[in-house]
């Protein structure tokens, strides 16, 4: 709700604010901030806020809160903590016709004009603050992995919807094995189904295929058999083979059509009852999927 409301909760300043109309000014404006020494960032361009969407400059919220936890529960010193917003826009038609929205009241830019934005922070915050962590949040699924590669070679950066998620999710399947008395190689032959499909739910999906192929030997045959471990459902519906323009990072574990007499869009309630899954996993926004007849 707070971010919901920013615009017409806002008092003063937290953070930074960047905007595709500062183009050129980056490198300067990081400057402004007071802090000689920043250790960790928190920047969000507002665009995929948990489950409500595309909230603009409003999503800063998030940045704020998810830097709250860095202090309260790490111990980080709350004077080398930054939140920083990237305003490209908003496809949100209420905001852009709301008079009290504190953003860039235009589309979201897209494609390299909006990469060339990115770009440009990322150089000005490292070029001040070398050894700076910079922690990329709630970006849309679109851009998430695109620019984790991007990036992840070259700046000290993480994804946390796409990492963070996903390295919570993993530690949490290999403590249930090991918890059932199990050898934790047996992680590498449960069958999974994932509900969810954006950066998170793909992100765990990644993590948890590598894990499955470590622990059966790291080879290249480990890696792409690991994969028929999955079935993946999104807002359509089980993922096969058969759909159309399906996302790339989804791709690799599209199964096929009519496997287990499955066919492509199936219901949760049916795959669960087909597949019968050793591990049943949410990833969506969407409340109420997990009912008695789930179970």
């Amino acid at each position: 709700m707070v971010c919901q409301n920013y615009s017409g909760l806002y008092r003063q300043p937290r953070g930074m604010y960047f905007s595709s109309a500062d183009k050129g000014e980056m490198m300067s404006m990081v400057y402004n901030w007071p802090a000689e020494q920043v250790d960790m960032i928190v920047v969000t361009d507002g665009s995929r806020i948990l489950g409500l969407g595309d909230l603009g400059v409003q999503g800063i919220g998030i940045a704020i809160g998810k830097l709250d936890l860095y202090v309260s529960a790490a111990g980080i010193n709350p004077r080398r903590v930054l939140p920083v917003m990237i305003d490209c826009g908003t496809n949100n038609e209420k905001l852009l016709g709301d008079p009290l929205y504190l953003g860039l009241p235009i589309r979201r830019l897209d494609g390299e004009e909006y990469v060339s934005v990115i770009d440009e922070f990322m150089e000005a915050v490292f070029a001040r603050w070398p050894k700076v962590i910079v922690q990329f949040e709630d970006f849309q699924s679109k851009w998430a992995f695109k620019l984790l590669q991007r990036y992840r070679n070259q700046y000290r950066m993480f994804n946390d919807d796409v990492q963070g998620t996903a390295g919570v999710a993993i530690a949490g399947l290999l403590g249930a094995v090991r918890a059932q008395g199990r050898p934790i190689s047996d992680f590498a032959k449960q069958k999974i189904v994932v509900s969810g499909a954006g950066s998170a739910g793909i992100g765990v999906l990644n993590a948890a295929r590598k894990a499955m192929a470590r622990l059966s030997g790291g080879t290249e045959s480990a890696f792409e058999n690991a994969r028929y471990q999955f079935w993946v459902l999104d807002a359509m519906g089980l993922v096969t083979e058969a759909r159309n323009d399906i996302d790339p990072d989804v791709a690799p574990f599209a199964r096929k059509v009519e496997e287990l007499g499955l066919a492509e869009g199936s219901k949760l309630t049916e795959v669960v009852k087909k597949v019968r899954p050793d591990v049943l996993i949410g990833l969506t926004a969407i409340g109420g999927l997990f009912t008695k007849e789930v179970y």
